[in-house]
């Protein structure tokens, strides 16, 4: 990129949300495990009142998100925001 281009401001976010889980094997009730944390982290493509989408990588050549990670906000435990 030419120093004179100006990149945009971005906004990389760090989320700790709960996913559903699936088990294969016989599982007696103490071993059952609805739900697990996960933590995400990447550049916000995309937020509204409903879902943030973290990408891994942005091509600003062709100006398309790479490797997009959609989380529903009701799963959301925690969140991060920083600008870079």
């Amino acid at each position: 990129m030419p120093k004179s281009e100006q990149r945009p401001k971005r906004k990389i976010a760090y989320v700790r949300w709960l996913d559903a889980s699936f088990q294969e094997a016989v599982c007696t009730d103490d071993e059952l495990t609805p739900g697990i944390i996960l933590e995400s982290a990447g550049i916000i493509a995309r937020e509204d009142g409903d879902s943030i989408s973290l990408a891994i990588d942005y091509c600003a050549q062709e100006k398309t998100w790479r490797r997009i990670q959609h989380i529903p906000k009701p799963y959301i435990l925690e969140i991060k925001r920083v600008t870079v």
